[in-house]
C-alpha cells in the first residue's frame, strides 16, 4: 500500500513550520509523524513551538485523525510550547475545534497563517 500525504518541514528559529498537504492514510500519517519526531531532534533550542499549515485536501480517516491527535500530543511532551494550525477550510476548523475542547491541549486553531506566525513568533520571544 502506498502512503498518501505528505509534510515539508523547515524551521524559522525554534518554530517548525509544518506545510501539510493531501489526505492521508494510515502509511502516510505515519510517515510524517517519523519525519516530525526527525525534525523535533534537529531544535537546539531548548523550547519550541509548531505552527502547521493545512492544504484543503488535509482530512483522513478516524484512525489517521487519531495519528494526529498522538503527535500533538508526542509535540507538547517533548519542549513544544504550542501548536498553532492553520485551517484550510470549515470542516478542518470544526474538527480541529472539537479535539482541542476535548483534549485540553495547548493547540490554537487559526484560519490566518500571519496571525497564526504572529502569536507564536510572540511567544518564542517573549521566553527567549
Amino acid at each position: 500500500m502506498i502512503g498518501h500525504g505528505k509534510i515539508s518541514c523547515t524551521w524559522q528559529s525554534n518554530i517548525l513550520h509544518l506545510n501539510v498537504f493531501g489526505p492521508f492514510n494510515v502509511i502516510g500519517v505515519k510517515s510524517a509523524f517519523e519525519e516530525l519526531k526527525k525534525q523535533a531532534t534537529i531544535c537546539s533550542q531548548d523550547t519550541w513551538y509548531r505552527i502547521d499549515v493545512i492544504d484543503e485536501q488535509t482530512l483522513g480517516c478516524p484512525e489517521v485523525m487519531k495519528i494526529i491527535g498522538q503527535t500533538y500530543v508526542w509535540s507538547l511532551e517533548n519542549n513544544c510550547q504550542m501548536i498553532a494550525i492553520v485551517c484550510a477550510n470549515r470542516v478542518q476548523l470544526s474538527l480541529l475545534n472539537a479535539f482541542i475542547e476535548k483534549s485540553g491541549l495547548n493547540i490554537r486553531a487559526f484560519t490566518n497563517q500571519e496571525e497564526a506566525i504572529a502569536t507564536l513568533h510572540n511567544l518564542s520571544t517573549q521566553r527567549g
